[in-house]
């Protein structure tokens, strides 16, 4: 059923293209593929393989602007998106991968309007969707992205950036039964995007899949480099999962990387902090706790109180009686923050 959608679309597509494409519908099909699965590689071996034959054909000239989108030339993908436009102008799905390319660049309202013109001229194209979704929850409209995300990959399967989006407002909600299996389809079409393994196993941790959680840390790993689909939070959350194991020298390993990578957040001093405190690095849980709470969190992923009870505990153990009571006193007296309400 999957291929028969994804060749439906395709052939709709070829036909609109009649002429200056005939002959390349399978090398269209796997050129459309490859980039929906965000594997470079594979779709510049089919792109080159047809370009020099069939340059007049416009879904080549459109594969080409993704390419160079997806390998981050922004420049080079910003003109060719914008060529082929001045080809198609009423293609919903030009429109709507420039749309998407525009989000990446964080140029919204330009990607709004390309994603409303597109969504005006095909509401049931899978990328239209795939778009209009994303910027629904991005405006705060998350019903209707989940609904219109929902709806695309539906229809189309192939898609790893609209099943990754997915998943991630899934996890947003706290919902790891149903961001799992959009995780597990990213990683199965894009086995390099170390960001789906980690959010994979984020999500397996609440289920009580520990081990596929920790397969899934240990494969997110193997593939983090620097990139569109590098994680600089991996070493922390792996970190973070290997406390809680109680391999505390492994997760003191990635916890040292992840103060390395993102030194100005909070959280991975904390986390690190109380890594020493169970070890009983005393002195060394002392100084990252004062780090965290020199540090200010707007997310409020940790909020002050739990910053002034970790430093009472590690004053305690450190015979610190005066700044112990000190931080059980701001503990007593600052009031937690004030929920935010949903919109």
């Amino acid at each position: 059923m999957r291929a028969l959608y994804l060749w439906a679309f395709l052939f709709s597509a070829v036909l609109a293209f009649a002429g200056p494409c005939d002959g390349i519908e399978e090398q269209l099909k796997a050129l459309s593929i490859s980039l929906g699965h965000l594997d470079a590689e594979a779709a510049a071996r089919t792109y080159t393989a047809v370009a020099a034959s069939h340059a007049e054909c416009p879904a080549i000239l459109l594969a080409q602007a993704r390419l160079a989108a997806l390998n981050g030339n922004a420049a080079e993908a910003d003109g060719l998106f914008s060529n082929y436009l001045a080809a198609q102008p009423d293609d919903p799905a030009g429109l709507a991968y420039y749309a998407r390319f525009l989000i990446t660049q964080r140029q919204y309202p330009r990607a709004d309007a390309l994603a409303n013109t597109a969504f005006a001229k095909d509401p049931s194209s899978a990328i239209v969707l795939a778009v209009s979704g994303r910027l629904s929850d991005l405006k705060g409209q998350t019903q209707e992205g989940l609904n219109r995300l929902n709806q695309s990959v539906r229809v189309d399967l192939e898609d790893a950036e609209a099943q990754f989006q997915l998943g991630a407002i899934y996890d947003r909600l706290k919902r790891p039964v149903e961001a799992v299996p959009h995780f597990q389809r990213v990683v199965e079409m894009n086995p390099r995007d170390a960001r789906a393994w980690d959010y994979l196993a984020l999500n397996l941790e609440p289920l009580g899949e520990i081990e596929r959680a920790e397969a899934a840390y240990k494969k997110g790993m193997e593939v983090d480099q620097r990139g569109p689909f590098y994680d600089a939070f991996l070493d922390y959350n792996y970190g973070r999962f290997l406390t809680k194991r109680g391999d505390f020298a492994s997760a003191k390993m990635h916890l040292d990387r992840a103060v390395e990578l993102v030194p100005n957040v909070r959280a991975v001093w904390y986390e690190r902090a109380k890594l020493n405190l169970r070890a009983k690095n005393y002195a060394e849980a002392r100084a990252d706790a004062e780090k965290a709470a020199n540090l200010a969190d707007p997310a409020g992923i940790i909020i002050d109180l739990q910053i002034y009870t970790l430093l009472e505990q590690i004053y305690r153990r450190l015979g610190e009686t005066q700044l112990a009571d000190k931080y059980a006193e701001l503990s007593r007296t600052t009031p937690p923050p004030m929920r935010k309400e949903n919109r």
